[in-house]
């Protein structure tokens, strides 16, 4: 069944998009938002500040999708490929990024609910986002694992200390401190 969408402004509530997408009846609204948000991309839509709240984007290739101060709030992201995405200024709260891929991303200013983004590096299996909490703390996410700088030198001398790895990795966690560090004083 071909269903209308719209894809409209997340401030003015102007028409972004309109199109027809091809899903059964009882397809769930989240999930046709979804589908829109790719058909729109494909035909080269500009979805900068597109109302995406909500939208069921699970497995879907983002790759390099222009999508400037989206809301993106509450999206189903997990296993999305977003890298090289611009979503600088999108509003990322609630969003679930399980698996999503956010390689060469841009995030600059991007509201992940509470989360600054500091910094970001990469190693060739991970990449590692250092973020403020608005509760004052700091954080550093590669793959799977959520450590303080402290718990994730701790990590590295305990899983793999002298080894390439964990050069690799220290010398990562430095750059990231020195990051921090360079926020922290622009907050002072």
């Amino acid at each position: 069944m071909k269903h209308t969408m719209e894809i409209k402004h997340r401030y003015t509530g102007a028409v972004l998009w309109t199109g027809k997408v091809e899903a059964p009846q009882d397809t769930s609204q989240s999930r046709l938002l979804g589908l829109a948000v790719l058909v729109a991309l494909k035909a080269k839509a500009d979805l900068s500040g597109a109302y995406l709240s909500g939208a069921n984007l699970s497995g879907a290739h983002l790759r390099d999708a222009y999508l400037s101060g989206a809301n993106l709030s509450g999206a189903n992201l997990s296993g999305a490929n977003l890298s090289g995405a611009y979503l600088r200024d999108a509003d990322l709260s609630g969003a679930y990024l399980r698996d999503a891929d956010l390689s060469g991303a841009y995030l600059r200013d991007a509201d992940f609910g509470g989360l600054k983004l500091i910094a970001r590096a990469s190693r060739a299996d991970y990449e590692f986002f250092m973020w403020s909490s608005a509760l004052g703390g700091h954080i550093i996410r590669a793959g799977c694992r959520t450590f303080t700088l402290i718990e994730f030198r701790r990590h590295v001398a305990a899983e793999y200390p002298g080894s390439d790895k964990a050069e690799e990795t220290l010398a990562i966690l430095d750059y990231l401190e020195l990051r921090l560090n360079k926020f922290l004083e622009r907050m002072a």
